[in-house]
Order: structure tokens, then C-alpha cells, then sequence
């Protein structure tokens, strides 16, 4: 297990965390620290994720993960390369004049906003590297963690209002629903075959796995592939036309279309930016502040 601080600014510690399959913790229950602070995850790997008295979810790249300060935690294997992930640890005043929280946080994870995130894995990339701009890393994460937080905050409010009984079969359905959108996000399902693998109503399914992710679900899928790709760009070179293929987008500009829809840039324009030291040179409707 390796857990490393890569930038640390005045209000907020950004790192990178990895625990191998092999690791014990899998087989102990974890703890939230040091006291006074919470953290924020930003998942690289699909984990599954159980805070003490709550229900497990899968954790993906899709999502932004949220402990309280001390809070206990367990997580289950979910993918071969174990758990990796970005980490940002902020206190109770960051939480309160970006999120608008007071107290404790009341959400456990949320749907993570796709240029935020990448803007979060480049500024990482260039802080380790420690070829980062000191503001355009303090940015991404201020950027990253707001919009964490008003996306999180927004669909808690949609989760709150239903009864219980009525909330936990939604859960039941959307966690089925992410496990069987990762198992199967290359492929080329339909709503109807889906919903029928689910044995619940197209309707009903998307509409529930909306207001509890805050994705449809075909964005939900094409997020999981897009994302997938950041990591496949980082470390090969290969060409873009066999990733299209491999990913299930029908073709090259297929790939490239939700990659500038989705990110704001091509990704050819990302696999550059892997070795630039500033990430103001990405396209400008990456590097400008997300706004709500």
C-alpha cells in the first residue's frame, strides 16, 4: 500500500493512493485520518466501497468517493490491479465555502464531472512529475472538489426524498446496473436488453438510474470507456483507430467526437499533454473554470 502526498497547498493535500490485491487491508476495517479532516476520492480503479452502517457501492472512475473525518470503512476487491486512486484531503471550512456544507458530510459519493476530472489526473501527473504550475493545480482541485460537491449534494437530495423501502430496491437496481455497465462497456447493449438482463422496465430503470447517479445510462457507459482510455493514452502511443475499436466506439472519429464532447479536447490533444509541463496548454475549454 503506498499513500503519497504529491502537492500540498494552504487549505487542501492532494495525493495518489494504491493498494495492491495483496494488500491486508482488504481484510481490515479502515479508518479516515488524521483527525479534522475529510477526504474526497477520485477513483482510477472500480472498488467496492462499504462505509460503517451503510449499504456496499461500486466505486469506478465515474464517480467521486467522500469520508468523514475518522469515519470507518471497509473495500472489496473489485478490479485485478487492486485500488487505485486521487485523493484530496480538505478541512471543514473547504467543505463549507465550496460545497456549501456545514457539519458533517451527508454524502458518500457522488457522479464526478469528466472535465474536472481530467483536469485533476493532468494536474496530478504534472505535480508528481514536479513540472506543475502552482495555480493551475490549485484550480483543478478547487474546480474539482466544488463541482464534486454540487453534483453529490444534488442527487443526495433526489435519494432523500424517496421512502426507504422504495430507496433501497433503487439502490439494489443502480449498483446491479453499474456492475453490468462495467462488465459489459465495451459491448453495444440496448436500453431494452438491459433492462431485460435487470428484469425491470426500460422506464423504470432509466429513470431510476438517473436520479441516483446522476448519469443517463448511456453516458454512464461512454464515461467508463472514456476514462479507461486516459490510462491507455498515459502509456501507450498505439493508434487511436484500434482503441476506438476496443473500447466499442464504431471508429476513430467516433472515439474522437465523445472524447472533445466529454473532455473538451481530442484525444490526441491529451496524449500531448502528457508531456507538456503546463496544463493551461490544454484547449481553452478545458483550462477555463468549470462553471455551474
Amino acid at each position: 500500500m503506498s499513500a503519497r502526498r504529491i502537492y500540498v497547498g494552504r487549505r487542501f493535500v492532494l495525493g495518489e493512493f494504491r493498494c495492491s490485491p495483496d494488500e491486508e487491508l482488504w481484510c481490515q476495517e479502515n479508518v479516515i485520518g488524521p483527525p479534522g479532516v475529510s477526504v474526497a476520492t477520485f477513483p482510477i480503479t472500480s472498488v467496492v466501497i462499504r462505509h460503517e452502517g451503510q449499504d456496499a457501492f461500486l466505486a469506478n472512475p465515474n464517480h467521486v468517493v467522500f469520508y468523514r473525518r475518522g469515519e470507518r470503512y471497509r473495500r472489496a476487491l473489485h478490479d485485478e490491479r487492486g485500488d487505485a486512486c486521487l485523493f484530496v484531503d480538505f478541512d471543514a471550512r473547504t467543505a463549507a465555502e465550496l460545497g456549501g456544507v456545514e457539519g458533517e458530510l451527508p454524502i458518500a459519493y457522488g457522479p464526478s464531472d469528466a472535465k474536472a476530472y481530467l483536469r485533476l489526473r493532468l494536474a496530478a501527473r504534472a505535480a508528481r512529475a514536479g513540472a506543475g504550475d502552482a495555480l493551475a493545480i490549485e484550480e483543478a482541485v478547487s474546480v474539482a472538489l466544488s463541482s464534486a460537491f454540487e453534483a453529490g449534494l444534488a442527487v443526495h437530495r433526489v435519494r432523500h426524498v424517496a421512502r426507504s423501502a422504495t430507496a433501497a430496491e433503487h439502490a439494489r437496481l443502480v449498483e446491479s446496473a453499474k456492475q453490468l455497465l462495467m462488465e459489459r462497456a465495451t459491448e453495444r447493449d440496448s436500453l431494452s436488453s438491459i433492462a431485460a438482463m435487470l428484469h425491470v422496465s426500460e422506464f423504470h430503470l432509466a429513470r431510476t438510474f438517473r436520479a441516483q447517479t446522476g448519469f443517463t445510462l448511456h453516458a454512464y457507459r461512454t464515461h467508463l470507456r472514456l476514462r479507461s482510455a486516459l490510462d491507455r493514452l498515459a502509456r501507450s502511443d498505439g493508434l487511436l483507430t484500434k482503441l476506438a475499436v476496443e473500447l466499442g466506439f464504431n471508429s476513430h472519429s467516433h472515439l474522437a467526437a465523445a472524447f472533445r464532447s466529454v473532455f473538451g479536447a481530442s484525444p490526441s490533444e491529451i496524449r500531448a499533454s502528457y508531456g507538456r509541463r503546463r496544463l493551461a496548454e490544454l484547449p481553452g475549454t478545458l483550462a477555463a473554470p468549470v462553471r455551474s
